[in-house]
């Protein structure tokens, strides 16, 4: 080990780039169905974000905080920005995220959405960008149950669920301290004729999908189903896909694709949870029923389970510093489905994956 691996590894906090949990609670308001929300901030803060959340029907926009508005504060910006909102699309609900510049100074959202004096309900929080990403996600739910937007038995889950994946990331994906080196990921094309192989003799396949990125997640599966087929394989199939669970749009989600898959005669064997309990995946290897596989594809947040179960592993998810993470926690194969969360946004059927590609040309 260098002197600077050895340094790095000294460090008490991640010195790479993490999600913003600004845009964490952006993306959990559009998971509640709002379609309308302020970001209460510069013009330019979380700008990726919001133009993506476009993609998904949400109408995004920006009180444009001035260095002066810093200093004064902005509420006249907040009323105004919402009372055109009102004025314009009469929208039942809207949502208002403080940005760092308004936790900083100490502004009183709450209090300034009250002011305006629209009959939207609105669910405003501030947020600062130091915290951990899901962060902004729980102070969304804590904002929307105080509003009756969502009940005490899902406020509680969504506290579990997105505490369990603080954990995961921090104890195994890229939230670990010190700084995670980005590496590619393994060979597609050299991995679907591996995992061709391999599915004569049995594969348990976990789609462990985070939210929408099931969408894209999906079409590994249905290819794998095709392959089985073709080459007379054995698949047993987990899936996160329970719709009873989650935010509104998160079941709807998840209502969709189980029967997308169905209608392409696929049959999931064990439904694992639901598209947002991806960090409790750890238990679905301990369910009763699970065939004892020597292979296992891992498909969306394989950073939550332990590959070292099985003589030949494939973890399938998105972004290079993952790959590294993967490949540290023992998966035999990491695929790197590049841009996963872009190409799913907007989309409401199962869209193609590169590892899906990948299968179905070697058929």
């Amino acid at each position: 080990m260098t002197t600077l691996q050895m340094r790095l590894e000294s460090i008490s906090f991640p010195i790479h780039p993490r999600p913003s949990p600004i845009a964490a609670a952006l993306y959990t308001l559009r998971d509640l169905n709002c379609k309308y929300i302020v970001l209460h901030g510069p013009p330019s803060c979380n700008f990726r974000a919001m133009r993506l959340l476009e993609k998904d029907g949400v109408k995004v926009f920006t009180t444009s905080m001035s260095d002066m508005d810093v200093i004064l504060g902005g509420k006249e910006k907040l009323i105004s920005v919402l009372r055109l909102i009102y004025s314009e699309f009469k929208p039942d609900l809207i949502g208002v995220v403080g940005t760092c510049c308004t936790t900083i100074t100490g502004e009183d959202v709450e209090a300034e959405v009250i002011e305006a004096g629209i009959n939207s309900k609105i669910i405003a929080v501030n947020i600062s960008g130091c915290w951990d990403n899901t962060e902004g996600a729980i102070k969304v739910v804590e904002a929307a149950f105080r509003m009756g937007v969502i009940d005490e038995k899902e406020f509680r889950r969504q506290i579990s669920v997105l505490r369990a994946a603080t954990e995961v990331e921090k104890s195994r994906g890229v939230a670990m301290p010190g700084y995670i080196t980005p590496s590619k990921g393994d060979d597609i094309n050299y991995v679907a004729k591996e995992v061709l192989e391999r599915l004569k003799y049995g594969v348990l396949v976990i789609l462990n999908a985070k939210k929408e990125t099931a969408y894209l997640y999906s079409d590994i599966v249905l290819a794998l189903k095709e392959a089985s087929d073709k080459v007379g394989g054995r698949m047993f199939l987990t899936a996160n896909l329970m719709s009873d669970r989650g935010l509104p749009k998160v079941r709807e989600d998840a209502t969709r694709i189980l029967l997308e898959l169905k209608r392409n005669g696929l049959k999931v064997d064990l439904l694992s949870g639901g598209l947002d309990e991806y960090a409790l995946a750890y238990r679905i290897l301990e369910l009763p029923g699970i065939p004892d596989f020597d292979s296992a594809v891992v498909i969306g947040v394989p950073q939550a389970l332990d590959p070292r179960r099985f003589d030949y592993s494939v973890g399938v998810s998105s972004g290079e510093r993952t790959m590294t993470r993967l490949r540290t926690l023992g998966y035999t194969r990491v695929i790197n489905e590049e841009a996963a969360h872009i190409n799913v946004l907007g989309k409401r059927r199962i869209v193609r994956s590169q590892f899906g590609t990948a299968i179905r040309r070697l058929l």
